[in-house]
């Protein structure tokens, strides 16, 4: 049969594993193929605003205003932007109609029926709240 484990050697194996595992995961982490890298996407999209822009108000305890304005954007072209990323290119978006949510921006500066150009952030790290994001192209 044989002698039991010494006290010893049953308090080292935790500790072995616990200094193992995250060496396990930094090498897994390592070899992970690109397609689970995270994903940047930045478009400029130009198109006509097909929707009445609805405005959203929020207010803090601390009194200052959230404000966002919805609408939706009948998209014509779509392409990456100068000095941006984009891990694909943006022509999925074009003749599509796509719903945006602008912060900070004044309803009166979107009219139905007018061009207008967004530019498109898409940042899959940024969690799924925080993902997407729209902002007035320069």
């Amino acid at each position: 049969m044989g002698a039991p484990p010494s006290l010893h050697a049953m308090k080292s194996r935790p500790v072995l594993r616990a200094l193992a595992l995250p060496a396990l995961a930094a090498c897994a982490l390592a070899t992970a193929p690109a397609a689970h890298a995270w994903t940047r996407i930045s478009c400029d999209l130009s198109g006509t605003v097909s929707s009445l822009p609805a405005t959203l108000r929020q207010f803090r305890t601390d009194g200052t205003e959230l404000s966002q304005v919805m609408f939706r954007l009948k998209v014509s072209a779509a392409g990456i932007p100068d000095g941006e990323r984009a891990d694909s290119d943006c022509t999925p978006f074009v003749n599509r109609e796509v719903d945006v949510v602008l912060d900070d921006v004044a309803a009166r500066a979107i009219h139905k029926g007018k061009p207008l150009k967004v530019r498109y952030h898409y940042d899959e790290s940024l969690g799924q709240s925080l993902a997407t994001k729209y902002e007035l192209a320069p």
